[in-house]
């Protein structure tokens, strides 16, 4: 079991305690999901190695995303019936899965949503599966802090509907880091199948060393939370 997120809470404090980690969209400055595409090639990619060095701790309390008169709480659950079948009777929480970007395979520890098209410079590289349950959080001292030998790429997928939700709410200021790459990600969670809808996939450098994911600060009602995967250049 990953220890308590320590490092998390520092980056807390530098952030101001329990603040938003949001940054308002400035006419100067474009959100991710805008910026030029990244030049960063996708061929030759192997998996990089990475390990879950700490976890979102959930009993310290989290601040959630509200849109509307719904209050959501910290760890979400959907009552649709179309979508309980699709909730594991053990919650399998964050995981690193080496090698685990393969279509067929569990983006979440806590769904059964499974991967159905997958552009191929991904296949095989290391899957880090998040909690969906946890995407209505905005809090700053969430985090989920994984390390690498080596220096690598870490991709992060968004459900393309969530672009709607940053633009009304603010834009967590982690993912500013990242890069559009093109490429789509599909799952077959139903309500983003009703719409087409994608995980667009973005990107970013990283050292080696550690490396903190941060909230997601979506709306629980028609948003999918992200995941993540991590590759290096082949040898």
């Amino acid at each position: 079991m990953p220890p308590k997120c320590w490092t998390c809470f520092a980056l807390g404090m530098l952030l101001a305690m329990r603040a938003y980690a949001f940054e308002p969209l400035a006419d100067k400055n474009l959100p991710f999901w805008e910026l030029p595409q990244s030049a960063v090639k996708l061929q030759a990619l192997a998996p990089a190695d990475v390990k879950l060095v700490a976890t979102p701790n959930a009993e310290q309390g989290f601040i959630v995303l509200q849109v509307g008169d719904y209050v959501p709480p910290v760890d979400f659950v959907p009552g649709n019936e179309e979508l309980k079948p699709l909730i594991p009777e053990k919650d399998g929480g964050y995981q690193v899965i080496p090698k685990g970007v393969q279509v067929g395979a569990t983006t979440y520890g806590d769904r059964k949503y499974k991967i159905v098209t997958l552009p191929d410079a991904f296949a095989g590289l290391t899957l880090l599966q998040t909690k969906a349950g946890h995407k209505g959080i905005v809090d700053a001292t969430y985090c989920i802090v994984v390390s690498t030998v080596k220096p690598c790429l870490v991709f992060v997928a968004i459900d393309q509907r969530v672009m709607e939700t940053y633009s009304q709410n603010g834009t967590p200021g982690w993912l500013q880091e990242f890069e559009p790459t093109g490429e789509v990600i599909k799952t077959d969670d139903p309500l983003m199948a009703q719409t087409g809808a994608g995980f667009r996939v973005f990107v970013r450098k990283a050292a080696a060393g550690r490396m903190v994911l941060g909230p997601p600060a979506m709306d629980v009602t028609s948003n999918s939370m992200y995941f993540a995967f991590f590759g290096e250049a082949k040898p």
